[in-house]
């Protein structure tokens, strides 16, 4: 390593690296270190999720147009449950009736899916915590 004489600096000596050398805060090397095994494992958890499905599961109970029906009794036994799941995608509302052997398949899809947004949403935070690491390092590489 050498000092190289630098007239707006109080000290006048700035640190200049010979080959293989690196000046970096061994803080945010570190912390990049652990960010980035972060998203390794984010990474290993996403792939080993099993089928996805965005929506809402909703269980229902209906009362039918039959007049002497129990779910007009009082108190009433309505018809049901009946389960249906809805979910938006690219602006596009939909809904559609689940069978009941089905629903189960269905929570995990739903639960998978949730899981997913909770991983990438975790992905994106540390990746800015990244990026913020590498652009203050870049500053103060410009520096000197």
């Amino acid at each position: 390593m050498l000092f190289m004489p630098i007239a707006s600096r109080p000290s006048g000596l700035r640190r200049v690296h010979t080959e293989g050398e690196k000046d970096e805060n061994p803080n945010m090397s570190s912390k990049l270190e652990v960010l980035e095994r972060r998203i390794a494992r984010i990474k290993e958890k996403l792939t080993s999720l099993g089928d996805l499905r965005p929506g809402t599961l909703s269980e229902q109970y209906n009362v039918c147009g039959t007049p002497h029906c129990q779910c007009k009794a009082d108190p009433p036994k309505k018809h049901g449950p009946y389960f249906q799941l809805g979910w938006s995608r690219k602006r596009k509302s939909t809904t559609r009736f689940i069978r009941k052997p089905d629903v189960r398949e269905i929570k995990d899809q739903l639960r998978n899916y949730a899981q997913m947004q909770t991983l990438v949403d975790q992905w994106v935070e540390a990746s800015i915590e990244i990026c913020d690491i590498k652009l203050q390092e870049s500053r103060q590489a410009a520096k000197g």
